[in-house]
């Protein structure tokens, strides 16, 4: 007689029942859907928007996650998990002309609506063109200035810009009469709620996910599973913000290693990481799965959720649509099958 794995598509395809099921795209919650228990603790020091299923910008309160959406298509995209950045302009709702000052460092530069900003001083990139009003329309520019002040100066209706330190756009962050900073986003599970549903010595995590924009150099985690010292690890991470690395290292030695190349912003990846002792799997997008027959198990007592539990950094500036571990290894062809 089938089990419990019928009642979910998901659940069917590795014929087995989940211990912990985060469906953040479809709950829209923190929340369990295996158990209905709330285990994740979830902070972020400041506000922050997000799209709704509308394609609108809304904002989440201090200590409120977001689950964001295709401005375009009202897709759900799941748990939106970001760095701390700051908006350097002034008045952005409305932007008008102003300069900033500039470090020798990447920046984006994003707005909507159908006006221009052309760059002098610190830097002549672009000039940025708006495409209309709307999320759907945001346009951006990345460019590295020179150290020093950068003039934007504004044509015709320039709504909701920003400029933020960094390689690639985050969230629109809004200002007034003063920059304006959002916090990180820091969520984890500990304790009593991360024994409920880990098994030690062997188990397998699915992640279905997407990044908004490419990464960069750093080490963006999409999940990680760790312990105090973070000598052991089961982890996704954004390698040099180039490669996307499912890995497994017990005392700070790696066990098993499956870099699967470049990220493409805005792409779905469903990847299956299934670890125990000498027997190691992997597979992505419904690809051919890997196998490791060598290595040991690490011993972890905790998961950060996009990012590192230790420190509370590394956020990986993603969008999580789900995060389910099973208290098993599961065969290679159902890693397969379940990434498909």
């Amino acid at each position: 007689m089938p089990g419990l794995w019928v009642h979910n598509a998901l659940w069917r395809s590795a014929k087995a029942v989940p211990s912990l099921d985060l469906r953040f795209a479809d709950s829209k919650s923190l929340v369990d859907s295996r158990t209905g228990q709330s285990l994740i603790t979830f902070t972020r020091a400041s506000s922050a928007t997000f799209i709704d299923s509308a394609g609108t910008l809304q904002t989440a309160a201090t200590d409120v996650p977001r689950f964001d959406h295709n401005p375009t298509t009202g897709e759900s995209l799941g748990l939106l998990v970001e760095e701390a950045r700051t908006n350097l302009l002034l008045n952005s709702g409305t932007l008008s002309t102003q300069s900033a000052t500039v470090t020798a460092v990447a920046h984006t530069l994003h707005f909507t609506g159908t006006g221009t900003i052309t760059l002098t001083g610190a830097s002549t990139a672009g000039p940025l063109v708006g495409t209309g009003t709307g999320e759907a329309n945001r346009v951006s520019l990345t460019f590295t200035p020179t150290a020093g002040s950068l003039t934007l100066t504004v044509s015709g209706t320039v709504t909701n810009a920003q400029l933020e330190a960094g390689a690639f756009r985050t969230s629109y962050i809004a200002t007034a009469g003063a920059t304006a900073t959002r916090a990180a986003d820091v969520a984890s599970i500990t304790g009593a709620n991360f024994s409920s549903w880990y098994r030690q010595d062997e188990g397998t995590v699915f992640a279905r996910y997407s990044f908004p924009q490419s990464p960069t150099a750093g080490g963006g985690r999409v999940f990680q599973f760790t312990n105090a010292a973070a000598t052991n690890l089961i982890w996704l991470r954004a390698q040099g913000g180039v490669n996307r690395i499912y890995d497994v290292t017990d005392a700070s030695v790696s066990q098993a290693s499956f870099n699967q190349g470049a990220y493409a912003a805005g792409i779905e990846y469903r990847a299956a990481l299934a670890a125990k002792a000498n027997d190691f799997g992997f597979a992505e997008n419904g690809g051919a799965s890997q196998s490791d027959s060598s290595g040991t198990m690490p011993s972890v007592d905790r998961a950060g959720i996009g990012m590192e539990p230790i420190g509370n950094g590394s956020q990986g500036n993603v969008h999580i649509r789900r995060l389910t571990y099973w208290p098993q290894r599961l065969s290679n062809s159902t890693l397969q099958t379940i990434t498909q």
